[in-house]
């Protein structure tokens, strides 16, 4: 077995058949599953003629038995598998790192298992000591060092296959021996070895990350050897990295809420030096960087990078640690506001942006209103207020300078550089992604120095481009301009007005479109602002009517295209008013010049995207919804000719007569979809449901024509469900005279195509006409009609899997059906199908139909729940119960199949909901379903003492105490218990589930 073992490794390595490795892989997997495993690796391991593959293979093989199968092994075994592996650490201390590695990792899970009482006194912190205490320093050094780095970073993993209450225990086991381990390292500081010292320092930020300082006396750590070592390591280049994670974890247990804890102050009053000693040297390599940037050498490695990143960040950490310290202003705070400033200069976004959350606190800190000591009483509270908004200001004004600062250097790291053609995509997107994160700093900055000093610092530098223009220098500022778009700035601002003005005659072919679309998306971020220019200042309407020409011109360069609409459509929204009695003519020319383009255009012919056409057309249909009424009819009435008419022309040709995809041509489908879509654009901006409710009517017959010769065309079939379901939601009930053939097509569309988009529309028609009685028998005949053949469609768990959108639209209708009329849902011929159907669903694996189908059941069981729009009668109420009653408890075992492991552990919460409201509405009734379903699990998934606190909870619940934290907690850690490795789970998923569905969740267990 060992020669085969060894030998079906090699083949894993080694062999180039892709199948043969495929096959070998999946057979040593599930060997890896197998008892056997345990043994062979062991013996490999130990037997010193193996190759470096399977030694390596066998220890990662042992480290994954240890973690998730180690229940496996008999109680005696536990001391024979821990010597073994010590055994196995000392062997490899000097070989193969790698090796040792998996070895490590394979003593930290044992010591998830075992208690630390079975160690030593002193847990297995000390136990490893000892034992390698009694090797040479060539061995155990090593070997300590790795162990103590993995230990506390391996604490809280869930791959150790433990208990929740011992996974707690265990973190605290290892908190406690925090004292001890970093007693060891300091031991080790002074040891020979080439990189010693960083691994100490490593392993030292590794205790100081999981302990926070907890456990670790104050005063001892400020003169603590590896306090002064991590501070010393800072500047050697050997030991930098490790030195910076140190001093960093160092901070963050010296500070609570933005400011050092009083007792740790001795250890602050030594870090702050230390680091602000750095800043010389970062300045340098700022510099050298600069020098790269501007091409005149200056090159560094990544070494130096790393180097920089490491400043900038311990820089950032110093100052969000302890920004309420940094926020009083006084002299002594302002240098690390120095520092993280010169960082924000630097070069590299990617550096600079380190700073970002910092400046961001401070705004919060001095923009939040100060809040003083507590005024004594009877002590003049407006004098006392008056004293606290001087000090607010006083603070505001000592760091009105700097902010200024961060906005000038910020907006400089906005500029595209020359050479930016040259990158590719993914730095081309990284780069933009670092200008929105500069964009929000700009706003903070922007709250402290108040939206005059920011816009003015923000357009200087278009103010000096009169006599060498430059594009980058332009979009820059513009970019940041558009930044602080939501600051109250009034309207007609001078400054502002200005530029915008200036917009039009700026150059505009220096660049392939960026200048173009900045300007773009500046002006449509401003359209609130030129809107309420436009009410209280003359020029503003003639300003808007600039701005509305010089997008409609940036419609021509397909690189400013998509904003230009984008653009169009923010302004129209906002001056919709205005430019109703100013503009309509020249938008409804532009409205009929988009309909050729987009999708509808001939191949390789258009301009525009069809969401820029789409843009477009939502922007003059906003218009247009301002005008007064029988004016507003006729022009809404020409909105749909242009798209009307080269519909009924696309249904008139031959082609058109004969349904399904394969005989429609594409081009012919494009056009069909994107004229729909259209429609339903128009539709959406409609403004009184009358007129909307009108030219559906006037619409609907080809609407039909199109649902009818469409039929076969999943996606014309979409986009026209979509457009009636959004002409529905604008006409409200303004549709009721169209109701019936609404109904009757919706429900002839779906019994031949099935087709979701029609659950959509029967949604709406709930929504909208469910509370009225008077509908209630027609909306009862489709929503039976449609739900039972949706449902027909979906027998069993492998149907949901293998059609998760149909089941996610019909549950979600059900849902709706529920809120708004309960009566189409709870009637002795629907609710049965629609209990049996979830009960069946419920543990399909899609995200969103699982939810839907979970929130149908928490209504079935909650029939009181405040979103309900209409309320269920007694009557209803009573049958709701007699269906469910009788089906809950096996609901209950099937839910708690899918809480334990055949649903993904993210649906936990949601199921936990459900039995809740189960155990909420039956009270008693309900406690039995729950403790048979708990009797199910086997001792082997979970015993007794872990049921017993879901048990409590459900019994304090059903007495009638509101303890939903307990329950949901107590169900949390069952699953956690349960979901500890494959065997417990797949054992009470097994005892849970009837075997049809067992069948179906099994291969999806996670």
């Amino acid at each position: 077995m060992q020669q085969q073992l060894v030998q079906a490794i090699h083949t894993l390595y080694h062999n180039a058949d892709p199948q043969v490795k495929k096959q070998t892989g999946s057979q040593l997997e599930a060997w890896q599953q197998s008892e056997s495993a345990w043994s062979l690796s062991d013996t490999i391991l130990h037997d010193s003629s193996s190759t470096m593959e399977a030694q390596y293979f066998c220890a990662q093989t042992l480290r994954t038995k240890v973690q998730r199968d180690f229940e496996e092994l008999p109680a005696q075994a536990a001391d024979a598998l821990r010597t073994s592996l010590l055994d196995l650490l000392i062997h490899f201390a000097t070989g193969a790192t790698a090796v040792r590695t998996q070895v490590c990792l394979a003593i930290a899970a044992m010591a998830a298992h075992i208690p630390s009482e079975q160690w030593s006194q002193g847990g297995v912190v000390m136990w490893l000591a000892e034992n390698l205490g009694r090797q040479s320093q060539e061995v155990a050094l090593p070997c300590m060092l790795e162990l103590l780095t993995v230990i506390p970073e391996e604490v809280g993993s869930y791959r150790p296959a433990v208990r929740p209450e011992r996974r707690r225990q265990m973190q605290q086991e290892v908190v406690d021996a925090a004292p001890h381990a970093l007693q060891v390292l300091a031991s080790c500081l002074n040891q020979k070895g080439g990189h010693v010292r960083g691994q100490v320092l490593h392993a030292f930020a590794a205790w100081l990350r999981l302990s926070a300082g907890a456990g670790l006396d104050s005063p001892a750590l400020a003169s603590h050897p590896l306090t002064k070592a991590a501070m010393e390591g800072l500047k050697s280049t050997d030991t930098f990295e490790d030195a910076s994670d140190a001093v960093c974890e160092l901070v963050l247990c010296t500070s609570s809420r933005g400011s050092p804890e009083p007792q740790m102050m001795p250890l602050v009053q030594l870090l702050v030096p230390a680091v602000m000693a750095l800043r010389p040297r970062f300045v340098a390599a700022a510099q050298q960087a600069q020098q790269a940037e501007d091409g005149n050498g200056g090159v560094y490695d990544d070494d130096d990078i790393e180097a920089v990143k490491g400043m900038a960040r311990l820089f950032a950490e110093l100052g969000e640690s302890y920004t309420a310290l940094i926020a009083t202003a006084s002299p002594d705070s302002m240098q690390p506001v120095e520092a993280l400033l010169e960082v924000a200069a630097y070069p590299d976004q990617a550096i600079s942006s380190i700073t970002f959350n910092f400046w961001h606190r401070l705004m919060r800190q001095l923009t939040s209103g100060f809040s003083g000591p507590e005024a004594a009483a009877g002590a003049n509270q407006e004098g006392v207020a008056n004293t606290h908004n001087a000090e607010q200001q006083r603070r505001l004004d000592a760091f009105t300078p700097a902010y200024q600062r961060l906005v000038t250097v910020v907006v400089h790291n906005v500029q595209y550089p020359s050479n930016y053609h040259e990158w590719h995509r993914d730095g081309l997107q990284e780069f933009r992604h670092n200008r929105y994160a500069i964009s929000e700093t700009l706003e903070d900055a922007a709250d402290v120095l108040g939206w005059q000093a920011t816009l003015q610092l923000l357009v200087r530098p278009l103010q000096q481009l009169a006599t060498n223009f430059d594009w980058r220098v332009a979009e820059a500022s513009l970019y940041c301009v558009r930044s602080i778009c939501r600051q109250n700035i009034p309207a007609g601002e001078p400054l502002l007005m200005s530029l915008f003005s200036s917009l039009l005659s700026m150059p505009t072919d220096h660049d392939a479109g960026t200048l173009q679309y900045t300007v773009a998306m500046m002006i449509g971020s401003y359209a609130a602002w030129l809107a309420s220019t436009v009410r209280v200042e003359q020029r503003g309407q003639l300003l808007v009517s600039q701005m509305l020409q010089l997008l409609m011109k940036s419609l021509e360069h397909s690189e400013a295209a998509g904003a230009a609409a984008t653009a169009i459509r923010h302004i129209c929204h906002s001056c919709g008013k205005y430019l109703a009695g100013s503009h309509l003519n020249a938008l409804m020319q532009l409205y009929q010049k988009v309909q050729g383009q987009g999708a509808a255009a001939p191949a390789g012919s258009h301009k525009l995207l069809e969401q820029d056409v789409q843009a477009v057309i939502e922007a003059v249909a906003s218009v247009v919804s301002c005008l007064p009424g029988d004016t507003q009819a006729a022009a809404t009435r020409a909105l749909l000719d242009p798209i009307m008419t080269p519909l009924q022309a696309c249904l008139q040709q031959p082609q058109a007569n004969r349904a399904g995809p394969a005989q429609q041509p594409s081009e012919d489908m494009e056009h069909v979809g994107a004229f729909v879509d259209r429609l339903g654009t128009v539709f959406k901006r409609m403004g009184e449901p009358g007129l909307a409710a009108a030219n559906l009517a006037h619409s609907w017959p080809l609407l039909v024509t199109i649902l009818t010769q469409y039929s076969g065309n999943d996606r014309v079939t979409e986009k026209t469900g979509r457009a009636i379901k959004q002409a529905l939601q604008t006409s409200r009930t303004a549709s009721a005279g169209m109701l019936q053939q609404v109904l009757e097509t919706v429900a002839r569309q779906f019994h031949l195509t099935a087709h979701p988009c029609m659950l959509y529309i029967a949604s709406e028609l709930l929504k909208t006409f469910g509370g009225d009685a008077q509908y209630q028998a027609a909306l009862g005949q489709l929503f039976s009609a449609i739900v039972t053949k949706a449902l027909q469609g979906l027998p069993t768990l492998a149907a949901f899997d293998h059609n998760p959108d149909m089941a996610d639209d019909t549950f979600l209708l059900i849902d709706r059906a529920v809120r708004y009329s309960p009566g189409v849902v709870f009637n002795p011929q629907m609710l049965p199908l629609i209990a049996d159907a979830a009960m069946t669903g419920v543990l399909v694996q899609h995200r969103e139909a699982c939810l839907s189908i979970i929130s149908v059941l928490r209504r079935l069981h909650d029939t009181n729940h405040p979103d309900r729009e209409v309320d269920c009668s007694q009557q209803q109420q009573q049958q709701l119960r007699a269906v469910m009653e009788p089906r809950d408890p096996l609901l209950v075992r099937i839910l708690f199949g899918g809480l334990l492991g055949a649903l993904p552990k993210s649906r936990v919460d949601d199921i936990a909901a459900v039995l809740y409201d189960m155990i909420h509405a039956y009270k008693a009734a309900a406690y039995p379903w729950l403790t048979s379903a708990l009797a199910a699990i086997p001792e082997q998934a979970a015993t007794q003492a872990d049921k017993q606190s879901v048990i409590t909870a459900a019994q304090s619940l059903a007495a009638g105490v509101d303890n939903r934290w307990d329950l949901e907690s107590s169900l949390d850690d069952l699953s956690e218990v349960c979901r500890r490795n494959r065997h417990s789970m797949e054992a009470a998923v097994r005892a849970l589930l009837p075997p049809e569905l067992y069948q179906t969740a099994m291969p999806n267990l996670s």
